[in-house]
């Protein structure tokens, strides 16, 4: 996979696919995941599209990078990506995590943000998770085994073999230093107010299924908040929508990115 380099130095890996014309696609995977969560949309948007997806600091094939790996920084890092492939404007596309990093990104860098696609999102103020829940997060950090267990309850349908080889691989690869931080980060964010300043267009998705962040959840405290965004619910889908209906996600991207 092909690198570049962050604002502190940190390498940071990404893989590029498509044609390189139009409006460059930027996909940005969640907590324990990869760049592999968004391979097959990506796929099918390559087609005509420059689509890069990236493997977060600490995640993935950027597992080695030092901290910290905060949703600020996390956020920086895009910019630093932007800035080694030109890639402004950009469409800005994030599952879960990494749908609040791409909402910190347009916050932070309105410019740079021609759409914003945001599926499964985690909210940006503190999500409201009961106690037993939260230390079910914690357990999951850096446990092969409870995050095996943990991913399985992830998707609506039983997925096939190898995604679910893709999901545990990805997850194994994290270690607990940095599930810890991300996800001490991700559920205790408090930048809402940030996010109704946000005039990019954008697209939110909620997965018919997922749990805790239900699609009543997704309306509220996110699509609400951003003037003008559009809504829509991704049926028969959990939480790991981009791997489970990939073709509908695709279709709404490329029916968004067309109207823009």
């Amino acid at each position: 996979m092909p690198t570049f380099h962050a604002i502190d130095g940190a390498e940071l890996h990404y893989s590029e696919l498509g044609p390189g014309g139009g409006i460059p696609l930027l996909f940005v995977h969640g907590w324990l995941g990869d760049g592999g969560a968004w391979a097959a949309v990506a796929e099918r948007l390559a087609k005509r599209h420059r689509t890069i997806v990236l493997d977060q600091r600490g995640f993935g094939a950027s597992h080695a990078a030092p901290g910290p790996y905060r949703v600020e920084t996390l956020a920086d890092d895009l910019s630093a990506l932007v800035a080694a492939l030109d890639l402004d404007p950009l469409v800005a596309i994030g599952h879960s995590m990494g749908a609040a990093i791409v909402a910190r990104f347009a916050v932070d860098r309105p410019d740079a943000v021609e759409g914003l696609v945001l599926v499964a999102p985690v909210p940006p103020r503190a999500l409201p998770l009961a106690p037993p829940a939260r230390q079910m997060f914690r357990d999951v950090a850096g446990d092969a085994l409870k995050a095996a267990a943990w991913l399985g309850k992830l998707t609506y349908r039983e997925p096939a073999r190898e995604v679910v080889a893709l999901m545990r691989g990805a997850a194994a690869a994290v270690s607990r230093e940095v599930a810890l931080e991300s996800l001490e980060s991700w559920t205790t964010l408090d930048f809402a107010g940030d996010v109704e300043t946000i005039e990019t267009p954008t697209l939110v998705l909620a997965p018919e299924f997922d749990r805790p962040m239900t699609p009543e959840l997704a309306r509220e405290s996110v699509a609400d908040l951003i003037a003008g965004s559009a809504f829509a619910i991704v049926p028969e889908a959990g939480h790991y929508a981009p791997l489970e209906r990939p073709d509908f996600i695709a279709d709404a991207i490329e029916r968004f990115v067309t109207e823009l």
